[in-house]
């Protein structure tokens, strides 16, 4: 790949770009937004870097918010896009793993672009000069490696979570790990139980949530999910979890949650999920997932409903769960799901013809209703044409 000679950047961009250079500063788009130009993926935004100081970028323009302003971050608000405007600034010591103790502000790009993460990440861009690539950046876009700026040991070192980050842009980009740079994760593993599980937890997502999850088993053989995951290795290992298999589902969390973890049992799935602070719902409908995983599905429209039936919303999902994990061909369970679906088909309560009022009336009350809705909807199921409020009437008093 030869690195275009002009990257395309949004109005916005060079305005905030011109605005610093008319009063004398520099500036340029710098990070994912080049890397993704590179590679032919439109930038979802566009992060600048300068060595105008956060006041003096604030003076600029009109509409500013401090979003990290003690580490030189302004963002820059313009036709109601956000823009992260950073000044050029050199690390202090990371003595935590996690946070430097000091920053200071620098007058040079090079500084900037050498505390970068990775390689790719550390190329800067403008109109009057072009791509700045101190470090090999394209090279290594061109190549698909990941490697870390400078020593990666030092980068581990300042923050532990760029191990996950390079594990995790492995798997985003479809990119090799540099040996040097993996080399360096495994030796520093241990690392990353100084970072927060709510931030292990982000990557992590973000790493299953891609479309090469084979980076799945570069994260166990690193040696990071001993302090934070001990579950998954074996699994990897074992081969209940099928990578590929796991790229090949829907992007839905749970769906892919249940896949990984699901052979352990809800319980266990729960407090897994739990001690990574997943949000409620996730957790919820992953747990869901995984008690009905051993669903018995058959090729009829009536074992169809019955999985929509126990599963409500998570119906799809529960079918694609399924098939997955059964190797089963999903065609003809999906044709018959998509059928029930369009014509409408009762599978929930919430769907009879007739209700708790309707039952009341013919003296049919308490313990005894749920009872008799449970009797009549399975009778819905199995026919649909049952579903009509003279004959479910009739069903209820025959059951009497």
């Amino acid at each position: 790949m030869l690195a275009p000679e002009k990257m395309f950047l949004p109005g916005d961009v060079k305005k905030i770009i011109s605005a610093l250079n008319s009063q004398g500063f520099q500036g340029y788009a710098v990070g994912g937004c080049v890397r993704d130009f590179l590679m032919n993926i439109p930038p979802h935004d566009y992060d600048i870097t300068t060595n105008a100081k956060p006041e003096q970028v604030k003076r600029l323009f009109s509409h500013t918010v401090d979003t990290g302003i003690q580490h030189g971050t302004v963002t820059v608000i313009l036709n109601k896009t956000n823009y992260e405007v950073t000044t050029y600034r050199i690390d202090g010591e990371y003595k935590d793993g996690r946070h430097p103790e000091s920053v200071e502000f620098a007058g040079e790009l090079k500084d900037d672009l050498s505390r970068r993460d990775f390689t790719i990440n550390a190329v800067a861009y403008n109109e009057k000069d072009g791509y700045v690539d101190l470090f090999g950046g394209i090279e290594d876009i061109k190549h698909r490696l990941i490697r870390g700026v400078g020593d990666p040991d030092k980068r581990f070192k300042e923050d532990a979570l760029r191990m996950m980050r390079a594990i995790r842009f492995s798997a985003q980009l479809d990119f090799r790990i540099e040996p040097e740079t993996y080399k360096a994760i495994k030796v520093n593993s241990a690392l990353i139980k100084n970072v927060s599980i709510e931030r292990i937890r982000e990557e992590f997502f973000r790493l299953i949530m891609t479309r090469h999850c084979g980076s799945l088993s570069l994260l166990t053989d690193s040696g990071m999910t001993e302090y934070f995951l001990p579950e998954l290795k074996p699994l990897i290992d074992s081969g209940t979890v099928v990578t590929g298999d796991l790229s090949d589902l829907n992007a839905s969390p749970p769906l892919r949650l249940a896949y990984i973890f699901g052979s352990l049992g809800a319980k266990q799935v729960k407090e897994i999920l739990t001690r990574l602070r997943f949000d409620n719902k996730t957790i919820k409908n992953t747990v869901v997932l995984t008690q009905n995983r051993q669903f018995e599905l058959k090729e009829t429209e009536e074992s169809v409903r019955r999985l929509i039936s126990v599963a409500g919303e998570l119906s799809e999902e529960l079918l694609y769960y399924i098939c997955t994990l059964r190797k089963l061909g999903g065609d003809i369970y999906f044709s018959l799901f998509k059928k029930i679906k369009n014509r409408g088909d009762c599978c929930a309560l919430k769907d009879l013809a007739v209700n708790g009022s309707d039952l009341s009336e013919l003296g049919i009350k308490g313990k005894k209703t749920g009872e008799m809705l449970s009797f009549l909807l399975d009778a819905v199921l199995k026919d649909p044409l049952m579903n009509d409020r003279e004959t479910l009437i009739s069903l209820a008093k025959e059951g009497l």
